[in-house]
């Protein structure tokens, strides 16, 4: 299966669509396991691109030569207020090195990601090789902006605690303001993997 990745930002700015032409397209995503993302897509990502907040990244396989949403990931800055008790073991755990880094910290951000179901085209990609596009794209940009630590928030559920932990996450703290799970993965890690899934 062949991929192609088609920046939100190139739709609006370098290829000039009307918002009726974007709105067309992102109203091909859907996400019952995930409402909140199915939201973001349709009604906050054009908004976030126009403002700087965020850039949104369109998957799509090329199934018998036709082009099919199939999943979506957003990448933004953020940051972590840290916590001057943290051990150097922990410290290690999560960003990759015992440097000190002050009480807070910039991060690649992966604000959402998901597979799109409408139609079964989530069947078209795995998690693991969706989450792989993005941490590429997160290696490009780290070039630019560097960052010792990539973060993302998830709700409190086995299934997508257990996806992330076996990437290689580690759970960081609860985000008590948005009642999510913050996990963290040293940059390190992503700049040290060797991704070998077929496109």
């Amino acid at each position: 299966m062949k991929y192609v990745t088609v920046l939100l930002n190139d739709l609006i700015y370098k290829f000039r669509l009307s918002e009726d032409e974007i709105d067309s397209r992102l109203a091909e995503f859907s996400c019952p396991l995930n409402e909140d993302v199915e939201y973001f897509v349709k009604h906050k990502a054009v908004q976030f691109e126009k403002v700087d907040l965020a850039r949104t990244y369109l998957i799509y396989a090329i199934d018998n030569n036709e082009p099919k949403l199939c999943g979506m990931y957003a990448l933004a800055t953020g940051h972590l207020e840290l916590d001057s008790k943290l051990t150097r073991k922990q410290k290690k755990s999560f960003f990759g090195t015992t440097y000190a880094f002050g009480k807070t910290i910039n991060t690649h951000l992966i604000g959402q990601l998901s597979k799109n179901y409408t139609d079964g085209n989530d069947k078209l990609i795995s998690g693991d090789l969706l989450i792989e596009l993005a941490f590429e794209r997160i290696k490009e940009k780290n070039m630019l902006s560097p960052s010792p630590v990539i973060h993302i928030d998830c709700k409190d559920e086995p299934k997508l605690k257990q996806f992330y932990q076996k990437i290689g996450f580690v759970y960081f703290k609860k985000n008590e303001d948005k009642d999510l799970l913050m996990y963290l993965m040293p940059m390190k890690k992503v700049k040290d993997a060797d991704f070998t899934n077929e496109r």
